[in-house]
């Protein structure tokens, strides 16, 4: 799909709108914020967005965004979208950081997409979970329900759609390997950019973001200026049926689990 998207707008002319904004604001800091799916990004990155001082980290890779902003102005191409999106979501500063997967960002990578946005990063916030059994549940859940964050508009609460599902422990296994996957490649990156970067766990940011935000500041070397009070616009989904999954999966695939807790991030999951 983003290959699909990156072909359609590469073929058009730039907007002399959209130029006179890449050159109205150069970057002054680039980072990365590196996840693989359910490990609080959205969260932190909300959080980020309340501090103001390090811009506003989305997933311009994704290919709903790019779609968007195509129909929201006639005929754009894929410079105007990376200066659309530099000139919109970087701090007065000039910080400017995006969040991603790690299979988009290989994609975009090679297509050469927002680059001038991304590269060289100046720090890569590599985030994870601890308990990659949970998260995979919690992809495999969301992906059943097409329920990703708790703003997301349902008619029904949550925990009964969750409950409603029926387990798969194959679904699960696979997300597993997914996650593990992108966990194996994004440590790979880190060490062969030679890039900052800093490791964050899903455990600590759900319980508080700030200290997150402080340490993605003091590497970059931008003041936080505001004390925002803490927001409740993104809060986790967490269910009974989550926590059976993830309990019955232990039990179904204790070879698998025990494995990967001690070769997670050494090699790829087949």
């Amino acid at each position: 799909m983003l290959a699909r998207l990156s072909a359609k707008l590469s073929g058009r002319p730039s907007s002399p709108f959209f130029a006179s904004l890449r050159d109205s604001r150069p970057l002054a800091k680039r980072y990365l914020i590196a996840t693989t799916g359910r490990a609080g990004s959205h969260f932190l990155c909300s959080r980020i967005a309340d501090h103001a001082n390090l811009g506003f980290p989305m997933e311009f890779f994704n290919e709903s965004y790019i779609s968007q902003f195509e129909a929201l102005f006639p005929s754009p191409n894929l410079a105007d979208f990376e200066a659309y999106v530099g000139a919109n979501f970087a701090s007065p500063e000039g910080v400017f950081g995006l969040k991603t997967d790690w299979w988009r960002f290989g994609v975009a990578r090679n297509l050469g997409i927002l680059q001038s946005l991304v590269s060289p990063p100046d720090l890569v916030a590599y985030l994870y979970r601890e308990d990659f059994v949970a998260q995979a549940v919690s992809q495999t859940l969301a992906v059943a329900t097409q329920i990703w964050h708790s703003r997301d508009v349902s008619t029904h609460p949550i925990a009964d759609l969750h409950a409603a599902l029926t387990y798969e422990a194959a679904a699960i296994e696979e997300n597993c390997r997914s996650m593990l996957n992108q966990e194996y490649l994004w440590l790979q990156f880190i060490e062969q950019s030679g890039a900052p970067s800093l490791q964050l766990a899903y455990e600590d940011i759900s319980r508080d973001p700030d200290p997150a935000v402080a340490a993605i500041a003091q590497i970059l070397g931008v003041p936080l200026d505001r004390d925002p009070p803490p927001s409740d616009a993104v809060t986790r989904q967490g269910t009974p049926t989550a926590q059976l999954w993830a309990q019955r999966f232990r039990e179904d695939r204790p070879d698998f689990v025990a494995f990967w807790s001690d070769y997670r991030g050494l090699v790829v999951a087949a």
